[in-house]
């Protein structure tokens, strides 16, 4: 008999998303001009469109119902709410009301990302994740978030990925403003666990005085990290220099601090460091895939055990229930993400098992998507979405998806399953 791996009735399965990806129409941020800037991103791809959720929205939220999703993470853009300083336009909170109603209405749980990836272009201009000013003015329009939408919303997240969002922006350059200061990368990193901090005091405070019950957390970026050489002093040196700065550094200061109600673990893949020379813009370091391993269409090796790795190292620090805030792949065909799916989930699974407090999955993405610097070439959706008329076609792994959350349950030694080498299981 195979493996049979169950899970808890009130576990979530969920996709995600955000809001400069997949709605489309926004020109007030700082990602809106930096992508017509000529070589910033892939094949000249703007968020423009995107996949015009603005206007879709109750299309998606109907496809999310019928491929049994009990949870939908999504974010506000600030841009759109606050387009002039300290002018909150209230039609454009309206039309979040909307969108979190007719999840509600779908019976799907929703969570909101308060800060994903993109400024305003006047925060921008004001110095953005270096302005000394970035705190109060996040906490600002987190409070205003909820108390406009706290009634509908119970989960919260402050800020995604706010390593990932340091190290693309002012270390290796890619994300605007496109700076290579391991200075500034260090001081960003900094300001945005202050404006992490000041976010979830105030969110709290505005919830007790509407009378909402919220929980607060952070959409935490975690790799596995080794190095590449184990008998090379220098390797175990900087896979230990990148594990603390990259993966440590925010997260433990949250989990010190107390200062979350719930751990997001945004998981990906693993890196193999090696320290070089040649590569002193990224801090002499270079990350490497093990020769033969299985990669997504953007490179990056497949590697299920390492979400096991990450629940089974945050959990004791944490001392707060865990959500897996973003897990997918970047797979036009979907060959990979059916077995990519259930690998992961069966992760999951597994460390709920041994004790570990998991009380969700969002599968990234829902949508093909635009993915920051990579445009819209890496497919990470579920749903494949046709550039030209923006019609919506669930990809297979969405049916399997569909399957196992109605289930509840996988075989991961079944025909197809976790640990065959190819295919998927079936639920």
């Amino acid at each position: 008999m195979g493996e049979d791996l169950r899970f808890p009735d009130g576990f979530l399965f969920g996709t995600a998303a955000s809001a400069t990806q997949v709605e489309g129409h926004c020109a007030q941020s700082d990602w809106a001009a930096f992508a017509r800037e000529p070589g910033r991103v892939r094949g000249g791809d703007t968020p423009d469109d995107a996949c015009d959720q603005l206007h879709r929205f109750r299309e998606d939220v109907a496809l999310q119902a019928r491929l049994c999703m009990g949870a939908h993470r999504l974010s506000i853009e600030w841009a759109r709410v606050e387009r002039e300083p300290g002018e909150f336009d209230p039609a454009t909170w309206d039309h979040y009301r909307d969108v979190l109603g007719a999840h509600r209405e779908a019976g799907i749980t929703p969570m909101v990302t308060v800060h994903h990836v993109t400024l305003p272009r006047w925060v921008a201009q004001r110095g953005g994740l270096l302005s000394q000013e970035l705190p109060a003015l996040l906490s600002r329009f987190a409070e205003r978030a909820v108390e406009a939408l706290g009634d509908l919303c119970q989960l919260w997240i402050t800020i995604n990925e706010p390593n990932m969002l340091a190290l693309q922006a002012h270390l290796l350059g890619v994300w605007p403003p496109a700076r290579s200061s391991p200075v500034e990368a260090v001081r960003a990193h900094q300001n945005l666990f202050r404006a992490h901090a000041a976010m979830y005091r105030a969110m709290h405070e505005a919830a007790g005085r509407r009378g909402h019950s919220i929980s607060v957390g952070v959409a935490h970026h975690l790799r596995v990290i080794e190095p590449e050489r184990f008998g090379r002093l220098a390797d175990r040196m900087w896979a230990a220099l990148f594990e603390r700065l990259f993966n440590d550094a925010f997260a433990r200061a949250v989990c010190d601090s107390g200062l979350h109600d719930f751990f997001g673990v945004n998981y990906y893949s693993r890196d193999l460091v090696r320290f070089s020379p040649a590569h002193a813009r990224a801090g002499f370091l270079r990350r490497l895939v093990p020769e033969g391993a299985e990669v997504s269409d953007l490179g990056w090796e497949i590697y299920p055990e390492g979400l096991g790795h990450v629940l089974d190292a945050w959990w004791p620090r944490a001392r707060v229930p865990i959500y897996i805030t973003e897990n997918g792949i970047a797979d036009a065909d979907d060959d990979q993400r059916p077995r990519f799916l259930v690998r992961h989930l069966a992760e999951v699974a597994r460390a709920i098992e041994r004790g570990v407090d998991v009380r969700g999955y969002m599968h990234w993405s829902l949508l093909d998507g635009f993915e920051w610097a990579e445009g819209y070439a890496p497919r990470f959706g579920l749903v494949e979405v046709d550039r030209v008329t923006q019609e919506r076609s669930p990809r297979p792994s969405a049916e399997l998806y569909a399957r196992i959350a109605r289930a509840r349950r996988i075989d991961a030694d079944g025909p197809g399953g976790a640990r065959s080498e190819r295919g998927a299981a079936p639920a």
